[in-house]
């Protein structure tokens, strides 16, 4: 399981992607989040309709180094391949990162610029709410939200 801030900055989850586990990016440490970081923006129409949108831009290239100062196991291709996984799901993701938990997202829309050079690709992507949207989550209260978690039905997350 990757471990944010040890050897990844944000997880991704689906369960159709990685037999639904949690997959490990790095951010971009020269994005214009410094540090790298999650942005989460929040329009509401004049009607009421909420839309989030988040972002974050994703760094891929052999030989990277993590947030621990250890060496990232997976390749450029191994990365770039998962992260396209994700990009195309429209709902049901979980994006997981050193602020909490976000839940029930997708690549809806505008999801994704990529910026490919020599030895490196950064990806920007976007996702929006794929339905209710239920703000960042304390990501401890969400892994305890399961079937056999510690938490009361009362005070869980669905999932």
């Amino acid at each position: 399981m990757p471990t944010i801030n040890q050897d990844c900055h944000i997880t991704l989850t689906h369960p159709e992607i990685n037999a639904g586990n949690p997959y490990g990016f790095l951010l971009n440490p020269e994005s214009d989040h410094q540090p790298p970081a999650v942005m989460i923006q929040r329009e509401v129409t004049s009607g009421g309709t909420i839309t989030i949108r988040v972002f974050f831009d994703v760094l891929l290239a052999d030989c990277l180094i993590n947030p621990d100062g250890s060496n990232h196991s997976e390749s450029r291709s191994e990365m770039y391949s998962m992260l396209i996984g994700y990009l195309e799901k429209t709902g049901s993701l979980t994006l997981t990162f050193a602020g909490g938990t976000i839940t029930n997202i997708g690549a809806l829309g505008h999801s994704a610029t990529e910026k490919h050079t020599k030895d490196y690709t950064v990806v920007s992507c976007q996702y929006n709410n794929a339905g209710p949207y239920y703000g960042m989550i304390d990501t401890t209260d969400f892994e305890n939200s399961i079937w056999d978690g510690t938490l009361s039905w009362a005070a869980s997350y669905w999932r």
